[in-house]
């Protein structure tokens, strides 16, 4: 049975339960009170979102038998290890694989987060924390941090990856640390028996994202480092529609973030099952990522527009970082509600029920409002008022997150991502 609590209560708290399979999902938005925000200072700020997220799990029954991942915005990344610390005391089994991000809250807030996690009583769910096997004082290599959650259920196994970062790599540039970042996650997917190919969704969290590294820009030296990576990677093969001729990437986000290093998130999905449907989306308005001229990038950005994964009767559709692009231009510069007007519209036409049957997958209708979690990174504060308006005009009591972010292009000033489910229609139940 869903339950829902889709604005936030005076906890700070928004979140969204439903059934999966033999499991049950929950997505959940959560900063501090606001009590806290205007009173306490950051640690207190800290433990208030930690027990109030503890308090909502632990009632919705995500408290044991759980795995996912947990997306941790802060003002201040060095606030991250007193973060650390304050889970292992408040919530050690409770948030999955965990990913620091520098990002501000737009509220003020000291830390914000967003998570997604699933549940199941006859079902196998599990969390390791790889950066705790390297913590020797003379371990200085290219190794595996981060922490990985699985989720075994309806013979499908379901990989979050968090914190995959070369934190401790002695490699320089945004193109070299990239590298060893994406090898970070390729060690930690291996470890629990997956591949690359499996993917079907990333975030990468890169620091100063447009700014000039050598005679080019640190976001197009990332996109040369996800080519190489992905050079010759078979995604998602076992997955695809038999007609399926589109190229293949994983869903992804490629924003700015505070600090200057590069961290990568991921999903991954695994299974013997031959009904389960993974596919990437295009919008139809949109040149593809991966097809942009060389004007926008040396290597064009090979990501999708959208994953969607159709498992029984339930869609389940991650919507890649989206802004104010249609064919491969940038629209509506220097007017930020329209670019947050334009986001929304690129988003409502990929996740259509029309733009699904188009990729072969039939039956299921969906718009903004199945949207369960959002994310809107916004450039200049300035502007948030602006993009907040369009947002809760259209995403109305949809969890949603603001964070101050960069964004991949200089002129654009809002980038929009989610996660949305959706049933078969009635029709389609029947049969």
């Amino acid at each position: 049975m869903r339950q829902t609590f889709r604005q936030k209560n005076e906890q700070g708290i928004a979140y969204s339960v439903f059934p999966f399979g033999s499991a049950r999902q929950m997505f959940l938005v959560g900063e501090p009170a606001e009590h806290a925000i205007k009173q306490a200072d950051p640690p207190e700020q800290v433990k208030n979102l930690l027990e109030n997220v503890k308090s909502v799990c632990e009632e919705q029954g995500f408290s044991k038998n759980t795995a996912g991942m947990c997306s941790i915005f802060l003002a201040n990344i060095a606030m991250r290890e007193l973060v650390r610390q304050r889970i292992c005391e408040i919530c050690p089994h409770i948030l999955g694989a965990v990913t620091f991000i520098p990002q501000a809250p737009v509220s003020g807030a000291s830390i914000a987060l967003e998570l997604w996690t699933m549940h199941g009583n006859e079902t196998h769910f599990f969390v390791e924390d790889k950066s705790e096997e390297h913590n020797k004082p003379d371990d200085f290599g290219d190794r595996p941090l981060g922490q990985s959650s699985v989720a075994e259920f309806d013979d499908m196994r379901w990989f979050f990856g968090g914190r995959a970062s070369p934190e401790t790599s002695a490699a320089i540039g945004a193109y070299a640390r990239s590298q060893v970042a994406f090898r970070c996650l390729d060690d930690l997917m291996a470890d629990e028996g997956f591949q690359l190919g499996q993917l079907i969704r990333t975030w990468i969290y890169q620091g100063h994202l447009v700014l000039a590294e050598g005679d080019t820009q640190r976001y197009k030296e990332l996109n040369r480092a996800r080519t190489d990576f992905f050079e010759d990677i078979p995604f998602l093969d076992y997955f695809l529609p038999e007609d399926h001729t589109q190229s293949v990437y994983p869903a992804s986000t490629g924003i700015g973030a505070d600090d200057f290093d590069v961290v990568i998130s991921a999903i991954a999905l695994d299974t013997t099952r031959d009904d389960v449907i993974a596919v990437p989306l295009e919008n139809p308005n949109q040149t593809s990522a991966f097809d942009y001229g060389t004007e926008y990038s040396p290597q064009s950005p090979k990501f999708s527009r959208a994953m969607a994964v159709a498992v029984e009767d339930t869609c389940l559709i991650f919507v890649s970082g989206t802004a104010s692009i249609t064919n491969s231009e940038s629209r509506h510069p220097e007017d930020p509600a329209k670019q947050t007007e334009q986001t929304l519209d690129n988003i409502a036409d990929l996740i259509s029920g029309n733009n699904l049957a188009r990729h072969g997958i039939e039956g299921f209708a969906c718009g903004l409002e199945n949207l369960e979690s959002v994310r809107v990174y916004v450039k200049r504060r300035s502007d948030l008022e602006l993009i907040r308006e369009v947002c809760e005009r259209r995403l109305p009591a949809i969890p949603t997150i603001y964070t101050i972010a960069d964004v991949c292009r200089e002129e654009l000033l809002v980038e929009i991502e989610g996660i949305a489910v959706t049933k078969l229609k009635p029709e389609q139940l029947a049969h």
